[in-house]
């Protein structure tokens, strides 16, 4: 049995930047430790090109009868710029206080091979797994996963599946795991603000015509609201499962350490802007 937090530290060490070229030796690097771990553990591997980075499609199945379980991850990881705030290279993993710090250990190598870890484990019992199981882990969630729909289009009928697990989320605290059924979203759209056809003197025309950068600003500054109501929050949560208040609470305990994050962020982002200028 592999020894998983040095599988997890051998993973975080191929760069697999997806926005960059520079990568592709990290890109490839990552997806064959990913298929050779899948292959070594009886999946049948298919490493599906695409026109960027391929998708790793393996399965390993049983009987037709057999509830067939679908999990989603991705290899690609987030660019480690800028380089001077981490207290240590990226892409050589260290461990401090129990946690394991390196790019992508948590978005989402870290967890797509637990996943590996918990089939590995089950299978040295000597107990074949109860489930038909199939691992979709792509190259390109980092860069809006172009090619993903293509694949999931021609692949239709052997990815049909009872369940979809995709572990790439948070979770409120260490002592609250959880399992994420829902979250905000996303609406994408454009907006075209048409105003004056030949620049106006703001002296003379300013406030009686339109600015469209201000009004495209107004429009925008409506469509959210920052306050956050906990209160309500628990009280929704109360009436639907009284196990959840206690994330609620941890969700208000965490707020100010996440806002200050934030803040922290916002000031090394103006210091470094302020050494460029």
């Amino acid at each position: 049995m592999f020894d998983p937090v040095e599988k997890l530290k051998e993973f975080i060490r191929h760069p697999s930047v997806s926005t960059d070229s520079k990568f592709r030796a990290g890109m490839k690097g990552a997806q064959e430790f990913v298929s050779g771990l899948l292959g070594s553990l009886g999946f049948s591997v298919d490493v599906v090109k695409t026109d960027l980075h391929p998708i790793i499609f393996a399965q390993r199945g049983g009987e037709k009868h057999w509830p067939h379980v679908l999990i989603y991850g991705h290899y690609d990881v987030q660019p480690a710029k800028p380089l001077e705030l981490w207290t240590s290279p990226p892409f050589e993993p260290r461990i401090e206080s129990g946690a394991l710090f390196g790019r992508g250990s948590s978005d989402n190598k870290g967890q797509h091979l637990a996943h590996l870890n918990a089939v590995e484990a089950f299978l040295k019992t000597g107990t074949e797994l109860p489930c038909n199981l199939t691992f979709v882990i792509e190259g390109e969630e980092e860069v809006g996963s172009e090619h993903l729909g293509e694949f999931l289009k021609n692949n239709r009928a052997e990815l049909k599946c009872d369940a979809v697990v995709i572990s790439d989320n948070g979770i409120p605290s260490l002592r609250h795991p959880a399992l994420t059924y829902g979250l905000r979203g996303i609406m994408a759209f454009e907006i075209i603000v048409h105003g004056p056809s030949r620049d106006l003197h703001s002296g003379i025309y300013g406030g009686t015509l339109d600015n469209p950068a201000m009004a495209l600003s107004q429009m925008l500054a409506k469509l959210y609201d920052a306050e956050v109501n906990y209160e309500k929050l628990k009280q929704t949560t109360a009436e639907n499962n009284p196990l959840l208040i206690s994330v609620v609470n941890e969700m208000e305990k965490i707020r100010p350490g996440i806002l200050e994050t934030i803040r922290s962020q916002r000031r090394n982002l103006q210091a470094g802007q302020s050494r460029l200028k």
